[in-house]
C-alpha cells in the first residue's frame, strides 16, 4: 500500500468511508428505482432490502468516518500521543474486508454472518485502541472521550444482533440492532462530538464568542436517547415521545447558545451549526409522531428518522470530514464555494426525502428514489474533490 495513504488514521478510514457511502447509496438507489419508481424489474436480494439498507447506513457508512475522526481527535482530547499505525491499520483492514465480504454475501448468502463478524472484530480492535489512548492520556477531564467510547462500544452488540437477524430471519433481532445503531451508537457519538468540538470551532472564527459546553445537558441528551431505545425495545411508546420532546428542547437550546445565527461568516462552521439544527428538528418530529401515535393517529412515516440520519448525521459528517481532510493535509480548514454548494445540495436531499413521506409520486418522479440519487450525486462530487488528498503528502511537509 502507498505509505502516504497509510500515514494517518483519517486517510485510510475516510477513504474507506467514502467508498462505502457510494456503494451503499448506489445499492439503495438501484433498489428504490425498482420498488418505488417502477423503472425496471426488482433485483433479487437474499435478505429484505430495507434490512440491508438499515445495516449499511447505521453500521457501514458512518462507522469508518467515526473511527477516522476519533482516532485523530480523541488522543488530543485526553492529552495523549497520536495513534501508531498498528493501532489503526488492522481495524481498518478487518472492517474493509468484512464489508467487501458483505457485498459478496448478496450473491452468496452463507457468507453474511462471517462478514459481520469480521466487521465486529475490526470495530472491537479499533475501540480497544481508542480505549488505550483514553486511559493513557494526561488530561484529567476525559468525559467526552468516555462518552464517545461508551457509544462506540454499543456498535459491536448491535452488529451481532444484525447478524443474528439476517441468519435467522427474525425481525426482532433486526429491530434491536436498528434501535442500538441509531439511539445507542450514532446519535450519542455525533452529539458528543458536536458538544465537544462545535463551540471550539466557533470560538476560532466568531468574534467575542463565549464557549458554552454544559455537561449536564449532554448527559440529559444521552439519557433521552437511552430512554427512546429502551421504550421502543420494550414496546412502551409512552416512554418514548416525552424523552424525544425533552431532547428536542435541549438540542434547540444548545443551537441557540452556540449562536447558530452568527456562524454564517465562515461556511465550514455554519455547516456544523445547520446540521445541529436538524438534530433539534428531527427529535421534535419524533416527539410529534409519538404524541400523535399515543392518540391513535399515524403521522410522518420515516421522516423523523431521515431528519436525523440525513439532516443531522450526514450533514455533520460532510462538515467534519471536510474539516479534518483539509486541516490534516496542511491546508486551511475552510469550505470553498463548491463544498458550500454541496452542503446545501445535501440539505435539499434531506428535504426531498422528508417530503417523500407526505407526497407520493410514481415513476421517475418518486421522491425516495430522487433523494437517493441526490445523495449519491452529492457524495460523488465530494469524493471527486477530496479523495485524491488522502493519496498525496501534506502540502506543508509535515508528517501524517
Amino acid at each position: 500500500m502507498n505509505a502516504i495513504f497509510l500515514a494517518a488514521p483519517h486517510r485510510v478510514m475516510f477513504f474507506g468511508g467514502a467508498v462505502q457511502t457510494l456503494l451503499a447509496i448506489a445499492f439503495w438507489a438501484v433498489d428504490l428505482g425498482a420498488r418505488y419508481a417502477g423503472l425496471y424489474a426488482a433485483p433479487f436480494w437474499p435478505f429484505p432490502s430495507v434490512w440491508l439498507h438499515a445495516l449499511l447506513m447505521l453500521y457501514g457508512v458512518f462507522s469508518f468516518f467515526v473511527f477516522g475522526f476519533l482516532m485523530t481527535a480523541l488522543p488530543k482530547w485526553v492529552g495523549g500521543t497520536a495513534l501508531e499505525r498498528r493501532r489503526y491499520l488492522p481495524p481498518f483492514l478487518l472492517m474493509a474486508a468484512g464489508w467487501a465480504m458483505f457485498y459478496l454475501a448478496l450473491r452468496v448468502p452463507a457468507l453474511v454472518v462471517f462478514s459481520l463478524l469480521l466487521v465486529a472484530a475490526g470495530w472491537s480492535w479499533g475501540w480497544w485502541s481508542l480505549l488505550g489512548a483514553a486511559r493513557l492520556g494526561a488530561n484529567q477531564d476525559k468525559r467526552h472521550a468516555w462518552a464517545a467510547l461508551g457509544a462506540l462500544g454499543v456498535g459491536v452488540p448491535g452488529l451481532l444482533a444484525f447478524a443474528a437477524g439476517l441468519r435467522t430471519g427474525d425481525a426482532g433481532w433486526v429491530r434491536l440492532a436498528i434501535e442500538c445503531g441509531l439511539w445507542g451508537v450514532l446519535l450519542p457519538l455525533f452529539v458528543t462530538v458536536s458538544h465537544r468540538m462545535l463551540p471550539f470551532f466557533s470560538s476560532m472564527v466568531i468574534p467575542r464568542y463565549k464557549i458554552y459546553r454544559s455537561m449536564p445537558l449532554l448527559w440529559v441528551l444521552l439519557a433521552c436517547f437511552a430512554a427512546h431505545a429502551l421504550g421502543a425495545g420494550l414496546g412502551r411508546p409512552g416512554w418514548v415521545w416525552p424523552s424525544d420532546a425533552l431532547a428536542a428542547g435541549v438540542a434547540l437550546f444548545l443551537s441557540w447558545k452556540w449562536q447558530v445565527h452568527r456562524s454564517f461568516a465562515e461556511p465550514l462552521v455554519a455547516m456544523h451549526h445547520v446540521a445541529t439544527l436538524w438534530l433539534g428538528a428531527g427529535l421534535a418530529l419524533y416527539a410529534v409522531q409519538g404524541g400523535l401515535g399515543s392518540l391513535g393517529i399515524g403521522w410522518g412515516g420515516l421522516a423523523p428518522l431521515h431528519a436525523l440520519g440525513i439532516g443531522y448525521c450526514a450533514s455533520m459528517l460532510l462538515g467534519m470530514a471536510t474539516r479534518v481532510t483539509l486541516g490534516h493535509s496542511g491546508q486551511a480548514p475552510a469550505a470553498d464555494r463548491w463544498t458550500w454548494g454541496l452542503f446545501w445540495a445535501l440539505q435539499g436531499v434531506a428535504a426531498l426525502r422528508l417530503a417523500g413521506d407526505f407526497l407520493s409520486f410514481g415513476g421517475a418522479g418518486n421522491l425516495f428514489w430522487l433523494a437517493a440519487l441526490g445523495w449519491l450525486a452529492v457524495f460523488g462530487a465530494w469524493c471527486w474533490l477530496y479523495l485524491p488528498i488522502y493519496l498525496k503528502p501534506r502540502s506543508d511537509g509535515a508528517q501524517g
